[in-house]
């Protein structure tokens, strides 16, 4: 029981120890740690050792532990009138009872719990010798792993100890709860959440869109430079020719002003640098890569019919990392303004999972938008005038708050009472129509 205790406690102590602090241990000189970092190297030749350990111990303390202490226990209880008919039954019965107990408390709980306070000291004692242990039986781990891997086959299936690797959608809920619980300070957790989201961003998510866009034609003559330059106040602005479809290159606001105000003999085509091209759907995190292999700041996004959908920047890029990135000059423009009764006017631009991050709430995102905008007018299938209510997937009801005939400026939204959460996800379309 002891020597099984040694192999459960082994197995608990050498996985919880994690691969970090092996490693600098080893850094130190530290042999044994060397010894037990081979063995998470190899969780199948780890796990299958200890497994062979516990199961010959079992099965021989059963056999013979069992078989030597039931008859000398026979006689006792044969001494006892009314138990001696079933002396060897009672015998056998009994210690079955002992043998189970004693395993379970001794061969698995205590050891266990031992090895969980203490994973480190304890791994570090059995490492070595259960490295060399598993040299000794790798011909048997060989066989059974051989075994198991023939007899499921048929099920498309084969042996294996490999850790279980935690999924991206585990890693944010335990950066969720450790920020909720302290263990990360607010940043820091708000930080991890967004680079781990950052995964499934696409440049069409990040971009600028396309009416928001301000860029230079390349005709643009010395007064209409000075005025872009004085009313946008953007370091690079894009330049077309003809239509946003045909973006030449982008320009530098300060060779702008070179030219605008010192009246040098310069053109603006003499300006314009070379502009690279991402698709719509490309993924923000490798758009991200190519713009620092490129030395880029500035992205052009075309559409599937190479029509440009908007512009990106690397600073849109960093700010869906950390956050808004203000200049100087610039003054911060919040996405929603909240009102004391919890409801909260969006912003129509609002990225929805902007929203849904600082809201707590779950506004659902579509293949055609990614704004509270989008969002509204998708579910009223048209678009909706001021004054609109609609009640949306998750509950949330929307009430348009300003509106023109081409574009949602602002939107009221109301979480549901926390029983009444989903409720709208059972009519048509997950969504009902305009209420008004």
């Amino acid at each position: 029981m002891v020597a099984n205790g040694v192999f459960a406690g082994a197995e608990i102590a050498v996985i919880a120890m994690r691969k970090t602090r092996l490693a600098q241990l080893v850094e130190q000189g530290r042999a044994a740690a060397g010894a037990v970092l081979r063995l998470r190297d190899a969780p199948e030749r780890f796990l299958a050792t200890v497994q062979v350990g516990i199961t010959v111990i079992g099965a021989s303390a059963a056999a013979f532990g069992g078989a030597s202490i039931a008859g000398r226990l026979a006689p006792v209880l044969e001494r006892i009138p009314p138990l001696a008919p079933y002396a060897h039954q009672l015998s056998l019965a009994l210690v079955v009872a002992l043998v189970s107990f004693l395993s379970l408390v001794l061969g698995e709980l205590v050891p266990k719990s031992l090895a969980l306070r203490a994973p480190e000291r304890y791994a570090l004692l059995v490492g070595r010798p259960l490295l060399g242990l598993s040299h000794l039986v790798r011909p048997v781990v060989w066989l059974l792993t051989a075994s198991s891997n023939l007899l499921l086959r048929p099920f498309g299936d084969r042996t294996t100890f490999a850790e279980a690797r935690l999924s991206a959608e585990e890693l944010e809920q335990l950066v969720d709860e450790a920020g909720r619980a302290g263990a990360l300070d607010a940043p820091t957790a708000e930080i991890a959440s967004r680079a781990l989201a950052f995964r499934d961003l696409t440049a069409g998510d990040v971009m600028v869109p396309r009416s928001r866009v301000k860029a230079l034609p390349a005709d643009a003559d010395q007064q209409e430079l000075k005025r872009l330059l004085l009313e946008e106040g953007r370091a690079r602005m894009p330049v077309y020719d003809g239509t946003l479809d045909d973006v030449i290159g982008y320009v530098m606001a300060k060779d702008l002003a070179a030219m605008a105000w010192e009246r040098e003999l310069i053109v603006l085509a003499d300006l314009v640098r070379p502009v690279h091209f991402v698709p719509e759907g490309a993924k923000a995190v490798h758009v991200l890569r190519d713009m620092q292999r490129r030395r880029s700041q500035i992205a052009v996004v075309v559409d599937e019919h190479g029509g440009m959908a908007g512009i990106l920047t690397l600073e849109d890029l960093v700010e869906e990392l950390v956050g808004d990135i203000l200049g100087e000059a610039e003054e911060p423009q919040p996405l929603f303004e909240v009102e004391p009764g919890g409801a909260a006017v969006v912003r129509g631009d609002a990225p929805i999972r902007e929203v849904n991050r600082a809201l707590h709430i779950d506004l659902p995102e579509g293949e055609g938008y990614t704004t509270v905008a989008g969002l509204v007018i998708a579910v009223a299938g048209a678009m909706p005038e001021r004054g609109a209510r609609l009640r949306l997937a998750d509950g949330t009801e929307a009430e348009v708050v300003e509106a023109t005939p081409r574009v949602v400026r602002r939107v009221r939204l109301v979480p549901p009472p926390p029983g009444e959460a989903g409720a709208g996800a059972s009519e048509e379309n997950g969504a009902a129509g305009p209420e008004a």
